[in-house]
């Protein structure tokens, strides 16, 4: 649970307002918590960190995607395209 954020800054809804880049450059595992008022909930606004797939997780995707397409003969195809 030690990477679920890499850091947190505090702004308030009046910074994020006058200046909304704070929330747009924020990289992934980044965290901005917006300042509570008294008895309101803050508001946390992360950019969740980037998965990395690896090639069997990737070829099991793409047989799952093509898992319903009918066979195609793409030798027939790229011999004559007109057809």
């Amino acid at each position: 649970m030690a990477d679920i954020f890499v850091s947190m800054k505090t702004v308030t809804k009046r910074e994020l307002v006058r200046n909304p880049s704070l929330v747009s450059h924020i990289k992934p595992g980044e965290s901005i918590e917006i300042a509570k008022r008294a008895g309101k909930e803050p508001l946390v606004v992360t950019r969740r960190k980037k998965r990395k797939l690896s090639a069997d997780e990737i070829h099991a995707e793409l047989d799952r995607i093509w898992k319903n397409c009918p066979p195609m003969d793409c030798q027939a195809v790229l011999a004559d395209p007109r057809k």
